[in-house]
């Protein structure tokens, strides 16, 4: 029974990549669209359901990351702290929510929004590259 709880964790954080996929690429969409004059069609639909996505992409990583710390030492009889994928897991939570305050200044307004927009993409890039290596170094940790 614990090996099948093992993989609840890693299916969970596969799923919240997708999601996190999908988020970052209704905002390339957005991206291409950024310096032509007027509004592009359905340019409201593709925020709403950007910041709706990275909404549940935040709080799933950040579920994730909790159940992965649990699952440590509960599941697999490890210490919780003593991998690199741990260290960058931290990493990748840290700029997955760094991306998301920078969004959430963008919707709330902010002096400096075009600043804010470039901090809150690269945070975004690099978030899903550094997660992308979290898992590749998660295969190490399963059963």
């Amino acid at each position: 029974m614990k090996t099948i709880l093992a993989y609840i964790h890693p299916i969970m954080q596969v799923l919240v990549l997708v999601i996190a996929f999908a988020t970052l690429r209704l905002g390339l969409i957005l991206k291409k669209y950024r310096g032509r004059s007027g509004v592009f069609h359905n340019q409201h639909e593709i925020i709403t359901r950007h910041m709706q996505l990275g909404y549940i992409a935040v709080a799933a990583l950040s579920g994730g990351y909790l159940l992965g710390l649990i699952s440590m030492p509960w599941l697999r009889g490890r210490p919780p702290f003593g991998s690199a994928h741990f260290f960058f897991a931290t990493i990748a939570l840290m700029l997955f929510l760094g991306g998301a305050y920078t969004g959430w200044r963008m919707k709330h307004g902010t002096k400096r929004f075009s600043d804010v927009r470039d901090i809150h993409g690269f945070l975004a890039y690099l978030a899903v590259f550094v997660s992308l290596g979290v898992g590749v170094m998660g295969f190490i940790l399963l059963p």
